[in-house]
């Protein structure tokens, strides 16, 4: 079974900051970016139970998955058969979730 995913306002402006970033620094870079968030969205598609809770409280219900190259992970939160993309954040420059 495939989870959907609904991504939120702030994930996908944060996305797209992120490509703009990189594509201004090599057009390749910002290719290889979109390409592993792409290739991270379609796991969590499939896998999304495999990730990590973010705190072992128990009522935090926000997993995080990591970008293999970039320093970003993706915060997510699973619910029935949907997986809430909440925010691809940038681990360099914003140290703490908001």
């Amino acid at each position: 079974m495939e989870f959907e995913l609904i991504f939120s306002e702030r994930a996908e402006e944060e996305a797209k900051a992120a490509i703009y970033y990189y594509d201004h620094i090599n057009q390749d870079l910002g290719s290889r970016f979109f390409a592993e968030l792409l290739d991270t969205y379609k796991k969590l598609a499939i896998t999304p139970e495999y990730y990590s809770f973010i705190s072992s409280t128990r009522k935090n219900k926000l997993r995080d998955v990591k970008l293999q190259t970039f320093p970003y992970v993706v915060i997510f939160e699973i619910q029935e058969n949907t997986v809430y993309i909440i925010s691809v954040m940038n681990t360099s420059r914003k140290p703490f979730f908001s």
